[in-house]
């Protein structure tokens, strides 16, 4: 008993040592994990770094932008002079400067703008302590978020496809770097690991578009978590004055698209000088900025579906002169509540509604891509105008001069009806001095005597604006309309785009028997009297002069070409992609039959089709591939025939092997065996088989059925 209370370990005596199998693979995975990467993958990865950062370093501000610019330039020459690479010491105090700079900039670590900038920081600082294969994974994981987050930023098709090609670097470089061994040819390494991640993005591809069309689609997006956004939105504003369409007229940046259901583009009736698409209507001023009404009073009519068209009895419309006219838009954010169309509206999109000065209106601000159909009568009478809105649009500032005044009083002693005077006005601004310049005078005070009478230069605002001032002094009801002119028609997409440089302004007077009448004063400009200083229509705001190409010429067609082609790649992206809704998903459930289930049939239809896809997959790579040589595919057979008995091939074994496990297991195949592997050496390896070497072959395979052998 002592001998055996002796022999008993003690409870204070160590724990033993680990298995040789544990330790082993214990060192095993450390031998891989604190492996280095090579000079090569640190380039790729600081690389793929910097040209997938790039979109977003234009959104954020510049000291954020230069930050991880320097981040990257010292982690680049680290890879030349590893003697620059910065100890733990250097990268806190990096990191907490990193930290000071976003919080400076933005006042906030948390929101869509800081959130980024401090994500885009942090994996910069990863890259520039990146010292084994283990943190260039986990880098190259990071890097997915940040491919994510730019989508908060810009939604369009070039991004996407820039996006999808840092992407694919992504998956080539986390392939290379599950290689454990390199080869001397890094070329050839490359090569494998960009075919390797292709192939993974054409696997990864039929389940995409499958979660794409059937995962169920929300209202507003999924990244809208009202955490705020500093993006300045370019577009109409609900006021006018001089100076304020300017910054629109000399802007390049898309407006909306418009594509027609008619078969002819544009509609026989509807030429594309007369394409007004209207949108804020203007009715008070203090002589300087003009202003919509306080309160606009809506048509007594519910909100409409887009199925559902505008009675025109709930408008104050006599006799409709036109048919309608159906259309789609695809509209950019404004984050503003109203809609463009082409006046009368008469079927309205879903989620709006008309107002009674015939301004379109939304339910909310338009904060994303909006996609909306509308219908619209381009001639009509209307009946009577309400006794608000009349006195609205006789409302004058306290600054008309006598000269406004005097003239017209000379149009209205030489005028009978209120049409005469509407022409005179026509006539004044048609005649010289007057003429249209993007680049006017500037105006003090009072704009509108300056202009009429000292300036008499302008655009499209200083001539609405001046043009209702005189017709309500002539005591004729008038408004002035915001809103956008013509289009540019793409043959190769069959829409019309519509830029901010087509920011428009017009006036509407009130006569009788034809009730709001469109009068466009600039438009009585001679062409001759119109200064254009620069491309307005092509240059953005920002944007440098640039070369003018002649159109006529063959760089001219090359490049509208191009352009065309670009602006049908952008509209079937918006169309298809940015404006697939809810709506597309239950349409198509409608035609699959499923359209009683609504959000289970799209979560059933998904889960089969997803299934699917992953069943046809595995099914595709379990398959061995076939043997494109003829030889090869009766040696295949011939496998086949000896699987059946369990005697089937393994990889990578070479035939004589083959045939000695085959003839160990059952000596009685030996003749057969023997006649099949020596005539497949002997084509394989001796001479070009001919066809007949190949029949004779085939034939003593297609012979061979091995049975089981009972003893076994």
């Amino acid at each position: 008993m002592q001998s055996l209370r002796f022999n008993q370990p003690s409870q204070h005596s160590k724990t033993p040592q680990p298995s040789r199998r544990r330790h082993l693979r214990n060192s095993h995975q450390d031998r891989y994990r604190d492996r280095p990467p090579d000079r090569w993958q640190l380039t790729a990865a600081t690389l793929l770094l910097g040209l997938g950062a790039a979109p977003l370093l234009f959104e954020l501000r510049l000291q954020v932008g230069l930050f991880v610019l320097g981040l990257l330039l010292i982690s680049g020459a680290a890879i030349r002079w590893p003697r620059l690479q910065p100890n733990r010491w250097v990268l806190v105090a990096l990191t907490l400067l990193g930290g000071l700079i976003v919080l400076e900039s933005y006042r906030s670590l948390v929101g869509q703008n800081a959130g980024s900038a401090l994500l885009l920081v942090m994996i910069a600082l990863k890259r520039l302590e990146s010292r084994t294969r283990r943190d260039l994974r986990v880098l190259v994981i990071a890097f997915g978020f940040l491919l994510v987050i730019q989508f908060l930023f810009g939604e369009s098709p070039w991004l996407a496809v820039w996006m999808l090609l840092m992407l694919i670097g992504a998956i080539a470089l986390l392939a290379d770097l599950s290689v454990a061994g390199r080869s001397d040819k890094r070329l050839a390494d490359w090569r494998a690991a960009g075919r390797t991640a292709l192939i993974l993005t054409a696997q990864a591809a039929p389940l995409a578009l499958v979660l794409f069309v059937l995962f169920p689609r929300l209202d507003a997006p999924l990244w809208d978590l009202q955490l705020g956004d500093e993006r300045a939105v370019t577009g109409l504003k609900d006021w006018l004055e001089p100076g304020s369409i300017t910054e629109l007229i000399i802007s390049g940046e898309d407006a909306f698209r418009v594509r027609f259901d008619a078969p002819q583009n544009p509609p026989q009736d509807l030429p594309v000088n007369a394409m007004y698409w209207r949108g804020p209507v203007l009715w008070r001023t203090n002589g300087q900025r003009w202003l919509p009404l306080s309160s606009t009073t809506p048509t007594p009519t519910p909100t409409n579906r887009s199925d559902n068209a505008q009675p025109a009895d709930a408008l104050p419309v006599r006799e409709l002169l036109s048919d309608p006219i159906s259309y789609t838009v695809v509209l950019e954010p404004t984050d503003q509540r109203w809609l463009f169309a082409l006046e009368l509206p008469t079927q309205l999109p879903e989620r709006s509604r008309l107002t009674a000065d015939f301004q379109l209106l939304a339910e909310k601000p338009v904060t994303d891509l909006r996609l909306y159909r509308a219908s619209s009568v381009v001639d009509y009478r209307m009946s009577r105008l309400s006794p608000a809105h009349e006195r609205a649009a006789l409302q004058l500032p306290a600054n008309i001069s006598e000269r406004m005044q005097a003239l017209v009083a000379d149009w209205q002693a030489s005028s009978e009806t209120p049409a005469q005077i509407v022409q005179q006005a026509l006539t004044f601004f048609s005649q010289p001095p007057f003429r249209y310049t993007l680049l006017p005078p500037a105006l003090g005070a009072n704009p509108t005597d300056e202009f009429l009478f000292e300036t008499q230069a302008g655009f499209c605002e200083h001539y609405a604006s001046s043009f209702v001032l005189l017709m309500r002094l002539a005591d004729i009801p008038s408004r002035i309309v915001l809103g956008y002119l013509g289009g540019e028609y793409n043959p190769l997409s069959g829409d019309y785009l519509i830029r901010q440089s087509d920011a428009h302004a017009w006036a509407e007077v009130w006569l009788d028997r034809r009730g709001w009448t469109r009068v466009d004063p600039t438009a009585a400009i001679d062409p001759a009297r119109v200064e254009r200083e620069l491309r307005f229509d092509t240059l953005g705001r920002s944007a440098p002069a640039r070369f003018r190409v002649e159109e006529s010429s063959a760089l001219g067609q090359l490049v509208r070409g191009a352009r065309f082609l670009a602006g049908a790649f952008d509209s079937g992206w918006k169309n298809w992609v940015l404006g697939y809704s809810s709506r597309d998903q239950f349409r198509l459930l409608d035609q699959l039959g499923l359209g009683q289930l609504r959000e289970y049939g799209l979560a059933l239809l998904m889960t089969v089709a997803g299934s699917a896809v992953m069943l046809g997959w595995a099914l595709a790579l379990s398959r061995r591939p076939r043997a494109r040589d003829p030889v090869q595919r009766c040696w295949q057979r011939f496998g086949q025939r000896l699987a059946r008995i369990g005697l089937g091939p393994q990889r990578h074994e070479a035939p004589l092997h083959y045939r000695a496990r085959v003839l160990k297991a059952r000596p009685d195949l030996q003749p057969t065996v023997d006649a099949i592997v020596d005539s497949y050496l002997r084509l394989r390896y001796q001479a070009p088989p001919t066809k007949t070497d190949h029949r004779i072959l085939c034939r003593q395979i297609s012979r061979f059925r091995p049975r089981r052998d009972r003893r076994a």
